[in-house]
């Protein structure tokens, strides 16, 4: 069944070709129809001026509408709307200088990165494919549309969209768009490293993203940017859902933190990756202390657990079992403590200071490990009777 959003886009579309204008679906909702994959951000181009396409609904938010994006709201689903447009020269390698809105679709279709992404679907349900994209989708390529070189050297990014769609699609790079590709990889220096790192959040949810990092290596399409690509033989069988397993995993196989520093991750990812490395060397090692267990979620050792799987190392505990022990822990988290610091400070009519914290862990310590019972007045006995003998 079709995401809701097709359907507003041809609520869209009823109404630009009411008023006299060309309207089609283009993009990835395109690729992604012909494939029978579920496509939730149906794009609309049209003919169209941006002025033209605000004056015909009620509900627009000028998204973009320098380069001819509108967003419509007047349906179930927003849908954006641009303009058949040209592209200027690409100074910086990232944005086009200036673009020129025009009335053609095949003007448009001309300016886009690949053949499987070029193509538009009207209303009517008829495809219009004029860079054969529909056959390369067939044969499962990735081809640049019109001349390769032109096309990355516009861009640089679309090489490792390019990758990208190899990782998500399992596809083959077509041999002229790959020596394209080699050719203009140093000018990925000069991109935007968010937009490489975005490129890469992708990568690692992909359906096979040892593809990607196997060109990236094998054709030396990574010279210029962060991350060593040589042990893409390690991400066969490598599956995930969030793109921090895959941030976690490049670093083990790597072991450069400062890949994350370099590609700007959020302190969320760092986080995570530092958390679920710590799980990973701890399984290695020996298995966890009710402590270990304690300190860290269980989203961290499962994320370990997996990236060991993937080099075959023999765990000493299996996942299932650390579950049960962890779930088996007198608290979850330090939060469950019965007294805080203010029950210490008046217990021992003391001011704070760093003997409080020192406590503190040493509470939950000793609850975590069985040795203390958590409750108020064994925690205001033990301090009374041991801590401060």
């Amino acid at each position: 069944m079709k995401h809701p959003a097709w359907q507003s886009a041809h609520d869209v579309m009823e109404i630009l070709e009411q008023h006299g204008h060309e309207a089609v679906i283009v993009g990835g909702a395109v690729r992604d129809y012909l494939l029978d994959k579920p496509a939730n951000d149906v794009d609309v181009a049209t003919s169209a001026m941006p002025l033209e396409v605000k004056a015909l609904f009620e509900k627009t938010v000028d998204v973009g509408i320098a380069h001819g994006t509108i967003l419509v709201l007047d349906f179930e689903e927003p849908i954006e709307v641009t303009t058949f447009r040209t592209e200027g020269t690409y100074t910086d390698r990232r944005r086009p200088d200036e673009v020129t809105f025009v009335r053609s679709l095949a003007e448009d279709l001309k300016r886009r990165d690949f053949t499987i992404n070029a193509m538009a679907l009207r209303r009517s349900g008829e495809l219009v494919d004029l860079y054969h994209g529909q056959e390369d989708l067939q044969q499962q390529i990735i081809r640049a549309v019109g001349e390769p070189y032109a096309r990355f050297s516009e861009d640089a990014l679309r090489i490792i969209r390019g990758v990208r769609f190899v990782a998500q699609l399992g596809f083959t790079l077509e041999q002229e768009t790959l020596i394209a590709m080699q050719k203009t990889s140093h000018y990925l220096g000069e991109i935007a490293i968010e937009r490489v790192k975005a490129e890469w959040d992708k990568i690692f949810v992909s359906r096979a993203p040892e593809k990607a990092m196997y060109y990236m290596q094998e054709y030396s399409l990574g010279e210029a940017i962060p991350g060593a690509f040589e042990a893409y033989t390690k991400w066969q069988n490598y599956a995930a859902k969030d793109a921090k397993w895959g941030w976690t995993y490049w670093f083990i196989l790597t072991n450069d933190l400062t890949l994350l520093q370099q590609y700007r991750c959020s302190n969320d990812e760092k986080s995570f990756v530092k958390q679920a490395k710590a799980c990973y060397d701890i399984l290695l090692q020996h298995q966890p202390t009710k402590f270990e267990l304690f300190q860290y979620d269980l989203k961290y050792w499962k994320c370990a657990y997996e990236l060991l799987a993937l080099q075959n190392v023999t765990k000493v505990i299996s996942y299932p079992e650390l579950v049960k022990e962890k779930q088996d822990l007198p608290i979850q988290h330090v939060q469950e403590i019965a007294v805080t610091g203010k029950h210490l400070m008046t217990w021992t009519n003391q001011k704070g200071g760093p003997w409080l914290r020192e406590v503190l862990d040493e509470i939950v310590k000793r609850v975590v490990n069985g040795q203390l019972e958590n409750n108020e007045q064994t925690i205001k006995e033990w301090l009374q009777n041991e801590w401060f003998v």
